[in-house]
């Protein structure tokens, strides 16, 4: 580990506890019904992702960069499950979380599944900070968690078609 190139990998895993405990907390909030504090919860969850998506990116730390994408799609599940709990008695907001879940897993899967199949896909740092800036926006103001989980869906859906297309314009791998 050479400490002066700012290889630390505790920063890595503290980032990555980060994420996973305010994801965590955020779901038990929401299931007690405190909105905004889960929305507080969420954006600390979602600082810590996007520090370390930044990280993962541009130190090519391939450990990292699956580590960060595990503890998201954790997080999201972790909290969007519990979004769908509480509002169940609401189907558009419950079916909004969930398919918000569902879309972002999508989404991932496309990535990694191009990847694993030669093709260079990236991932849009953009597009991650926008989802779950929306999902904090609906935390912290209930009357819009609705349409923001749509709106975080639609991202998630412009990320998977991107992602297909951008499959599509690449010759076939070597």
């Amino acid at each position: 580990m050479d400490l002066a190139s700012g290889d630390r990998p505790a920063v890595g895993v503290a980032l990555l506890a980060i994420i996973l405990l305010g994801a965590g907390s955020a779901a038990a909030l929401v299931l007690t019904g405190r909105w905004v504090a889960a929305g507080v919860a969420t954006a600390v969850a979602a600082a810590a992702v996007t520090v370390s998506g930044r990280r993962a990116k541009y130190t090519e730390d391939r450990r990292l960069t699956f580590a960060d994408s595990a503890a998201e799609r954790t997080g999201d599940a972790v909290l969007l499950a519990a979004v769908a709990w509480a509002t169940v008695e609401e189907p558009a907001t419950s079916g909004a979380a969930l398919a918000a879940l569902v879309l972002a897993y999508l989404a991932t899967y496309m990535r990694a599944k191009a990847t694993g199949l030669g093709f260079d896909v990236e991932e849009s740092l953009i597009a991650r900070g926008v989802r779950i800036g929306l999902v904090v926006l609906g935390l912290a103001w209930r009357d819009a968690l609705g349409p923001a989980l749509w709106a975080a869906s639609a991202v998630s859906l412009f990320s998977v078609l991107r992602e297909a297309v951008e499959v599509r314009r690449q010759r076939e791998p070597a």
